[in-house]
């Protein structure tokens, strides 16, 4: 997948007001593409540059099937509503990961993704949002190295953590852990991704 730059719009007072159903904010040095599939959209956001050599190790085709297969392989913990999904997800930073982490868990250091459910499911213009997914840039490439994995690995894994936690997985419990490994590994392995838990 070669990504180009989009610069973030100008301030146009004749430009329209961002649509509602958008949950992306962009700075000004930011870069953003949409990946559409048969269930909806996924808005990526990447707020940090050097992201860019990183989804450029992913073909784009790639990460549209394996977005959709995620959503598509309920039933969830969460039910999903009948129509079009949308799902943001923001690569950025350490130490914006380190803000979220704590202004929401009470936690002082960087991780490597946060889940954000939106909750609601409220329809917009037909739309459901998903939820938001963030995705921590030094973290991730730092565990890829150490564990010794492709960084596409890794990133493609997370992705795919990040949209179960959007659906109701968790691993605060033993058994929820193991339900929700279990069907990463099943996903991935659809993408000869290994097995992330048995590195």
């Amino acid at each position: 997948m070669h990504i180009e730059l989009i610069a973030e719009p100008t301030e146009d007072p004749d430009s329209p007001e961002p649509e509602p159903g958008n949950h992306t904010h962009l700075d000004h040095n930011g870069t953003y593409f949409v990946v559409e599939f048969k269930a909806g959209s996924a808005s990526i956001s990447l707020l940090d540059e050097r992201w860019i050599d990183s989804f450029n190790l992913i073909n784009m085709s790639e990460l549209q099937s394996i977005i959709e297969k995620t959503i598509g392989s309920g039933p969830h913990l969460v039910s999903v509503p009948d129509g079009l999904i949308t799902v943001a997800i923001i690569a950025s930073d350490d130490a914006h990961m380190c803000q979220l982490n704590g202004d929401f868990r009470d936690k002082t250091d960087p991780t490597n993704v946060l889940s954000f459910p939106d909750g609601t499911f409220e329809e917009i213009e037909g739309e459901f949002h998903l939820g938001d997914i963030f995705l921590g840039y030094e973290t991730i490439k730092s565990e890829a190295k150490t564990q010794d994995i492709p960084l596409r690995n890794h990133l493609l894994h997370l992705i795919v953590h990040g949209i179960l936690h959007l659906l109701g997985y968790d691993h605060q419990e033993e058994h929820q852990a193991q339900i929700m490994e279990q069907k990463e590994v099943l996903l991935l392995s659809l993408f000869n991704i290994p097995d992330p838990y048995s590195l």
